[in-house]
């Protein structure tokens, strides 16, 4: 007998003597670990909610919104994308929720599997319709502020021709891709650790259903 056919009969001596898990043993362990997951996915989100909520008050009650309508800034355009953004942030909030009570809920691996699904779905359609209204609330923005007012004494500048526009259209694109680069970043690090993780939860069911 040769060494890998010695190493294969130990093998199997050692896998006789590990605990044997059932597949409900197993389902309810999946089923626990995924319900955890998508109750932090729920609790960050409404971190991400009352962090924005603050910031939110902190400036409007500093008056900052004042000092940029100064410079040309269009106070009924921040109120208006600051309603579209809170109701993003609710929406998917109430997702969430949704769906970590329906994981609670399950009864089986093939439903817990489709729901998985769903979550991970709805976690890839919060993060993009987050980064897109980022994009549009920049891009207008800091067209705003260049262009909105001829008391501002850098649009003055710009419109004279003292800036060329090249120079403002570099400068756009590169505050649009640190802003989007920070928050890609954050959003991978918080909800991609999360949705990976049920991922691998969805593989090891996949496995009891074969």
């Amino acid at each position: 007998m040769d060494e890998l056919e010695l190493l294969k009969k130990d093998w199997k001596k050692q896998e006789d003597k590990l605990p044997k898990l059932s597949y409900d043993e197993i389902y309810k362990m999946m089923l626990k670990k995924s319900s955890s997951i998508v109750k932090w996915i729920f609790i960050i989100s409404v971190l991400e909610f009352l962090i924005f909520a603050f910031a939110e008050l902190i400036t409007r009650l500093g008056k900052s919104y004042e000092k940029l309508e100064e410079m040309g800034y269009n106070s009924s355009m921040s109120i208006i994308a600051s309603i579209i953004s809170f109701s993003i942030l609710i929406y998917f909030m109430t997702r969430f929720f949704s769906n970590y009570k329906k994981i609670q809920a399950t009864d089986s691996a093939k439903l817990l599997m489709k729901n998985i699904l769903k979550t991970r779905r709805t976690v890839k359609y919060y993060v993009i319709t987050n980064l897109v209204v980022l994009t549009i609330s920049i891009i207008l923005a800091v067209t705003t502020l260049f262009y909105g007012n001829v008391n501002n004494e850098f649009a003055n500048q710009v419109l004279n021709g003292d800036i060329p526009k090249y120079v403002v259209v570099l400068m756009l694109l590169i505050i649009i891709v640190i802003a989007i680069g920070l928050m890609a970043f954050v959003y991978f690090m918080l909800y991609g650790l999360l949705t990976r993780k049920l991922k691998k939860n969805y593989e090891e069911l996949k496995k009891l259903e074969v």
